[in-house]
């Protein structure tokens, strides 16, 4: 009896029929159905007057949202719907209705939803609505609430069920990823959610937060890209010179508006979009997860290899210490190993100056040995070369004297990527540590900086001096303190107030001589500032460039010349060491202000210009290694036939047909016989030839009607 009247109740009853069907779908498949009729029929009566409170028709929204992951057949247009009801009355619904329709969208959303259209909707909407929410300022406490929710769903992949949450946390970290690229959610907690997503379970979305580290600066440097601007004053000044229309008057209005838009954009605050590696909390445990999931060996290669560039990378920016990776990547280096190109960017981007040479040198070793011999092709010789370079850059020190002097012997090799790669190695040492080199290999340069004793000394684990890390920095001093040596000369009157009563001021009589600056007497006076004086106090000329690059050039030096070379030498030093003591007094002594930056952005800007001839290459940002540095200069290799093929068919597409035009009617003109028939007669009745036909006989008409006659057979045939 409790049971029948149980089942009477279950109509209204729609709590304890959500519980029951979510137990046993296909014993009340009826009662289910029923609701569904209902719902259908009240969804029909609710659009005649959207703006009534329905919570009938919410109350049967919410349950079949509950349960339609029982029924997916008979629910298949039920999310369409709901869609459908919010795009169209969504400005008059009444709020609680619209507020039980979003929670039902939510709600399947977060129940695997097999929509594609309604999933993406949701999406958008949800970026949209954060980005709206921190248009005007940042909403710290809502950011913090979703980021914790985010991770939170990061964590249910790993210990809950991966099917049911796998979705949510993809989406979650696109949500993350999507808004740190918008420049919303730009900080360290935003980071280190994706970094939680390196280490999922679920390989799709472990290999979206690894490529997200990995290409954060290229969509940097894309989203940067300016467009050209077209150039007003030279459209005005077409105008003035030409017929005036309304569409050149439009084209001209369309473009002042562009230029004003893009002068409004560089005049808004700067915004630095440091790389996303720089804000982990911790970057050491990062890497040090990354690598024991590379060496486990459980994933395909695509993704170890991203995992191995990855790893690289933050070894490489935040200089950490990790040695198992270097011989892991050991056992890659061989020529006939897949992607081994990136195998060795990542052993040059995980290289630094606090990796110890002891480490590097079997890595080193290991290249040299597979790489650089005369058993491979040359293509692989100028890879291995250009593979060591770009170590060595990083670490001087792993490279032996013995080593470095066997793959200089390359420099004259036949190749011309093998000779650049080990030329560039030459080039390095010569700069870095020259002493390595063989003597014939060292060059002028450096020959002469050994002798002199000018030649730094590298030393494992001796920083360099970090006082130049605002570049320009010793400007601003220079700038001020010319400023001050140019009152030096004047003499301040300190009773100002009486000059009025002191009388007369004496001038210069006529006889006595005014002296005019002329051109050589300011070059003599600018080479008598360059003068310098001793402690004697006996002025001593300092060398120019010119002649200090011809003393050094010189293979032969006198005692005198040797002498004044080791001065300059010792002179320049001083030079350095006062320039890095201004840099650090400045740097530490002042607060500069947002006048002070702007006066540096402008002595930097004049300084560039100054020095614009011969800039060196600058590095590459962060230590990133292109693989195209590591394949270097290569010849364009020969086509097989297929290639040709294709490429020769490539080139005729949209080109007209290649041959004679003779007989075919898309001629540019026609012939002098043609235009003759179209003539009037009288024009070519004074022909000789209309005269001769005038005056033949009638075999002769006889016989050129029958060759006609013949000449039309022929041509129908």
């Amino acid at each position: 009896m409790g049971r029948r009247n149980r089942a009477a109740l279950l109509p209204t009853q729609l709590p304890q029929l959500q519980n029951l069907i979510k137990r046993d779908p296909k014993s009340y498949e009826a009662e289910f159905l029923q609701q569904y009729r209902h719902y259908q029929s009240t969804l029909s009566i609710f659009c005649l007057k959207p703006d009534e409170e329905a919570k009938e028709l919410a109350e049967l929204v919410t349950f079949i949202s509950q349960v339609c992951q029982c029924y997916p057949k008979e629910t298949t247009e039920f999310p369409q719907q709901i869609v459908d009801l919010l795009e169209q009355h969504c400005v008059v619904l009444h709020p609680e209705v619209r507020k039980s329709f979003v929670q039902a969208l939510i709600l399947l959303r977060n129940k695997n939803c097999r929509d594609k259209a309604l999933r993406e909707l949701l999406y958008s909407h949800i970026v949209n609505d954060i980005k709206n929410a921190n248009a005007k300022a940042k909403n710290n406490k809502l950011n913090k609430t979703l980021q914790s929710y985010m991770f939170t769903i990061l964590e249910s992949v790993k210990t809950g069920n991966s099917d049911e949450n796998a979705v949510s946390a993809k989406k979650g970290i696109d949500v993350c990823i999507d808004l740190y690229k918008k420049n919303i959610w730009n900080d360290a907690k935003t980071v280190n959610v994706i970094a939680e997503g390196c280490f999922s379970p679920v390989m799709k979305i472990a290999v979206t937060a690894i490529r997200f580290f990995l290409n954060t600066n290229e969509d940097n440097e894309e989203s940067e890209d300016e467009e050209e601007l077209p150039d007003i004053r030279k459209m005005e000044q077409a105008n003035i010179h030409s017929k005036k229309t309304k569409a050149k008057s439009r084209r001209l209005d369309a473009a002042k508006k562009k230029v004003k838009r893009k002068s409004k954009s560089k005049k808004a605050a700067e915004s630095f979009n440091f790389s996303a590696l720089h804000l982990l909390n911790d970057p050491q445990g990062f890497a040090e997860k990354l690598y024991s999931k590379l060496s486990a060996k459980q994933e395909r290669w695509e993704i170890r290899l991203l995992r191995m560039n990855l790893i690289s990378r933050v070894i490489g920016i935040h200089q950490l210490s990790l040695l198992g990776f270097y011989s892991l990547l050991i056992k890659y280096l061989q020529p006939s190993q897949r992607d081994v190109t990136m195998v060795l960017v990542a052993a040059a981007q995980a290289s630094h100056p606090l990796v110890s040479p002891d480490v590097l040198e079997p890595v080193l070793k290991a290249i040299a040995n597979n790489f650089v011999t005369d058993r491979v092709s040359n293509e692989v010789m100028a890879v291995g070369l250009n593979g060591i370079r770009e170590i060595c850059a990083r670490q001087p020190l792993a490279m032996n004297d013995t080593l470095l002097q066997d793959l200089t012997q390359y420099k004259t090799h036949r190749d011309k990527s093998v000779m650049m790669g080990a030329r560039s190695l030459i080039t390095l040492y010569r700069e870095v540590n020259p002493e390595m080199l063989l003597r014939k290999d060292r060059g002028k340069s450096a020959a002469l900086r050994m002798k002199d004793g000018s030649l730094p000394s590298f030393t494992f684990g001796a920083q360099a001096n970090n006082t130049d890390g605002l570049r320009g920095i010793e400007l601003l001093g220079e700038k001020e303190e010319g400023a001050e040596d140019a009152w030096d000369e004047w003499e301040v009157d300190s009773e100002s107030s009486d000059s009025d009563n002191e009388g007369w001021i004496d001038v210069p009589s006529d006889s006595e001589y005014v002296k005019i600056a002329m051109s050589d007497d300011e070059d003599n006076e600018d080479d008598k500032k360059e003068d310098k004086a001793d402690g004697d106090g006996v002025r001593k000329r300092r060398i120019g460039k010119r002649q200090l690059k011809k003393l050094q050039e010189s293979e032969e030096l006198t005692e005198e010349q040797q002498k004044k070379l080791a001065e300059e030498a010792k002179a320049r030093r001083a030079e350095e060491e006062k320039k890095q003591a201004a840099i650090l007094e400045v740097a530490t002594t002042r607060i500069l202000t947002p006048a002070d930056f702007a006066r540096l952005n402008e002595l930097r800007e004049q300084k560039d210009i100054e020095v614009a001839a011969g800039v060196k290459r600058p590095a590459a940002d962060e230590g990133q290694v292109d693989e195209a540095t590591i394949l270097g200069a290569r010849k364009k290799a020969k086509m097989d036939y297929e290639a040709r093929m294709a490429s020769i068919q490539e080139g005729r597409e949209g080109r007209e047909k290649f041959g004679s035009k003779k007989g075919s009617k898309d001629r540019g003109s026609t012939t002098n016989r043609e235009k003759a028939r179209n003539k009037n007669f009288m024009m070519i009745a004074h022909k000789q030839s209309n005269i001769l036909k005038g005056k033949r006989s009638l075999v002769e008409k006889q016989k050129a009607l029958r060759a006609a006659v013949v000449k039309q057979k022929k041509q129908k045939r």
